[in-house]
């Protein structure tokens, strides 16, 4: 039985303005170490004026940090190098999956860095197993730094969720230093995804490797939902309709039971064959629908291979748009092979299709996603510092003034208008006025980076 253990999220700003989640892996890995702990504090750095060190207590055992970004580098490594010897440090992560060589190099008061998933490795160390026994994990051992095999991400447990009890803050919708009020939470009801999009990495495991999907029962999904006070919950489901008869029973069990809330999810455009299972997900609250559209060129979508060509995603879509839900579709900018004319048809495809909300980011080179393999063999294409693609025909100042653009012509008067009709369909316009306003800047979020934390 540990005295005190201290879940740190050593972070005072996020990625992609996404500060207003919860770090729900880090939630998560704090819910496995709870029945092994007299005392346990989850402490979120955004949310605090001071420092880890003042969280510290005199029968501290161990310090958990959540290292996911490569945002505020300086700041993370001050705050785990301030943790003092005869403490337990343990770092885990995305990112420190990716390189732990340089956690244990540059922080020597690092003891263990978890790679991949950590609840089972944390399991293990919380039961006593020596480290040299505990695949996942490297680890300091006698001023030499050792790397056990890796662990193969097993099944999505169906008990395992965060004790939201043991939050110290509300997490509420805020952008630009505007706060809606609203609050906000998030959930993770399967992990992986069969698809080999070749710009996304998320599909795989922080070692590069395929990872298999896997789902907890809409039974455990509903009742982790009944014991969120939030009124809005994001999915962080990588893919959450895969499988559209379980998303059929989650909607049967909410609105058996009654609950009242707003849901967002990640979505593939195919849903639109399940013309019955969409008019559940609008009657048992799901609001807003993440749509990877990604290109409006049949040659890009092919190289991507993301499954489906410009002719079906019309035909899709003449499902789509006639629901309450409202539709936001993901594109990319700088797409290998696109000209400047093919990127700027995409706020005029987005209308065409009856998209709600827009959201463009640009290509970028991600640890495992093959894209540097593509970029090489492609003249006239580049990669940044930080890891964005550009080309002799379209330089990173271009891409910037594009978005700039894209984003302008689509959000006419008349686009706003739609969304306000449709928050009025759908209910979102109760939940709180405001909430449409900040709408298009929620739905820039991925929310599958929201299970990363």
């Amino acid at each position: 039985m540990f005295r005190h253990v201290l879940c740190v999220y050593p972070y005072r700003h996020d990625l992609k303005n996404m500060d207003f989640f919860p770090p729900l892996g880090l939630e998560c890995i704090a819910a496995v170490i709870e029945p092994y702990a007299q005392a346990l504090d989850v402490v979120d750095m955004r949310k605090e004026a001071g420092r880890t060190t003042d969280f510290l207590r005199q029968e501290t055992n161990i310090v958990c940090f959540s290292v996911n970004w490569d945002s505020d580098a300086e700041f993370v490594r001050e705050e785990i190098l301030s943790v003092g010897s005869g403490i337990l440090v343990i770092v885990g992560g995305r990112h420190a999956t990716e390189d732990p060589e340089l956690w244990l190099s540059q922080c020597p008061n690092v003891n263990v860095v978890v790679r991949g998933d950590g609840e089972e490795i944390m399991e293990d160390i919380c039961q006593g197993l020596p480290l040299e026994e505990i695949t996942g994990v490297s680890f300091r051992r006698d001023g030499r730094i050792f790397h056990n095999p890796i662990r193969e991400p097993g099944p999505v447990k169906e008990d395992l969720y965060p004790n939201r009890s043991r939050r110290r803050y509300n997490y509420t919708v805020s952008f630009g230093g505007f706060n809606t009020g609203l609050m906000i939470d998030a959930i993770s009801s399967s992990r992986g995804c069969p698809f080999n999009c070749t710009f996304c990495s998320f599909s795989r495991n922080p070692w590069g490797g395929k990872r298999s999907w896997s789902a907890r029962s809409p039974e455990s999904v509903v009742e982790e939902i009944t014991q969120i006070d939030a009124p809005i919950i994001g999915f962080t489901d990588d893919l959450f309709t895969l499988k559209m008869d379980r998303v059929e029973r989650i909607c049967d069990m909410i609105l058996a039971r009654g609950i009242q809330k707003k849901f967002i999810i990640n979505a593939r455009i195919e849903i639109a064959r399940y013309p019955h299972v969409l008019r559940k997900m609008e009657q048992a609250g799901f609001f807003l629908l993440l749509l990877g559209i990604e290109s409006t060129c049949d040659k890009t979508l092919s190289s991507m291979g993301k499954g489906f060509n410009i002719a079906q995603i019309r035909e899709y879509f003449k499902v789509l748009r006639n629901s309450s839900m409202f539709l936001h579709g993901y594109f990319i900018l700088g797409n290998i092979g696109e000209s400047v004319d093919e990127m700027l048809q995409i706020h005029t495809f987005a209308h065409e299709l009856g998209l709600d909300t827009l959201g463009l980011s640009t290509l970028r080179v991600t640890p495992h996603s093959h894209m540097e393999d593509l970029v090489a063999k492609s003249p006239g294409y580049h990669i940044a510092p930080n890891g964005t693609v550009y080309s002799d025909h379209c330089s990173r100042k271009m891409i910037r003034q594009l978005r700039r653009r894209i984003i302008r012509e689509f959000y006419s008067i008349s686009q706003i208008f739609r969304l306000m009709r449709k928050g009025i369909r759908n209910g979102a316009l109760r939940l709180l006025p405001g909430l449409l306003l900040q709408l298009p800047k929620i739905a820039l979020v991925p929310f599958k980076h929201a299970s990363k934390h």
